[in-house]
């Protein structure tokens, strides 16, 4: 039986939080991203916080806008995303890709009476502004260590395509 996986949203007395339960995945990207960018940007929220204690995957994109976050949230206000209760996998995850020194991490942070009263929906058809935010995501991953770089340019390649065939969308 596949998991059920969903990326929830919730306003918390300190910020924002996003929990994954399950797999983060590319599909998430899109709308994840812009609706962190908004909360950045606009309504500006200067703490996010990701909750990853349920999270059993995440993929190279979903990271990478983690990431595209992160630096988002740094030049805005000049402050860090949290990442909260990361699950063993994520750890492991994240010290293959050289982030375990990059994103703050907490363990045994607990938020009590969490709303989480929004969903971010999977989008399976991408367009030309979604396989753009999927490129610089990975090339944000490309710039932390040379590792990232071998392990994604053939992605990087890969996008680099689709966007050139999506370009007049």
């Amino acid at each position: 039986m596949p998991e059920t996986s969903k990326v929830l949203l919730g306003v918390i007395e300190t910020g924002f939080i996003v929990k994954v339960i399950g797999r983060g995945t590319m599909e998430y990207c899109p709308e994840l991203f812009e609706f962190l960018s908004n909360k950045i940007e606009k309504d500006k929220i200067e703490n996010i916080y990701f909750e990853l204690s349920s999270t059993t995957y995440l993929d190279s994109s979903f990271i990478g806008v983690i990431v595209s976050i992160q630096k988002k949230i740094k030049k805005f206000h000049n402050t860090d995303i949290i990442i909260l209760n990361p699950s063993e996998k994520v750890k492991e995850i994240f010290n293959t890709m050289g982030l375990i020194d990059i994103l703050p991490i907490q363990e045994n942070d607990e938020f009590r009476n969490i709303e989480l009263n929004q969903e971010i929906q999977k989008k399976l058809e991408k367009n030309y502004k979604d396989i753009k935010l999927l490129l610089e995501s990975h090339q944000n991953l490309m710039e932390i260590n040379d590792e990232n770089r071998k392990r994604f340019v053939l992605v990087e390649e890969m996008l680099k395509k689709e966007l050139e065939r999506h370009k007049n969308e």
